[in-house]
């Protein structure tokens, strides 16, 4: 996986993170690519209840099932405005992101 700027994350087995800005899930044990899919650019990935949330680097924001049968982007939505290589952060039930001018922070507590 050839990442720039940004971490991959490991999840019951596999690895997830962005190959060349195309989200890519690899098989820890073998390398054996399982998917490719869904172009982020130089974004961030975190995981969180068992999706990856994917912050791209033109400010869109998009969950993702952390799965290896197959890429399965559940949403997607325009969360900041420009250039955005900050990783996005969890805390108090908010889902925080910000890029150099703007900053988010999205209630995602359970109901």
């Amino acid at each position: 996986m050839k990442n720039k700027f940004n971490s991959s994350v490991l999840h019951e087995g596999h690895v997830y993170g962005l190959d060349e800005g195309i989200l890519t899930c690899l098989d820890v044990n073998t390398g054996e690519r399982k998917w490719k899919g869904g172009r982020y650019g130089y974004g961030q990935v975190i995981l969180a209840s068992g999706h990856l949330i994917v912050s791209s680097d033109a400010g869109e924001l998009a969950l993702v099932k952390a799965t290896p049968q197959q890429y399965a982007e559940v949403a997607r939505f325009p969360a900041l405005e420009g250039k955005t290589w900050n990783y996005p952060a969890i805390a108090g039930g908010r889902l925080l992101v910000r890029n150099a001018t703007q900053m988010a922070a999205y209630n995602i507590a359970a109901q």
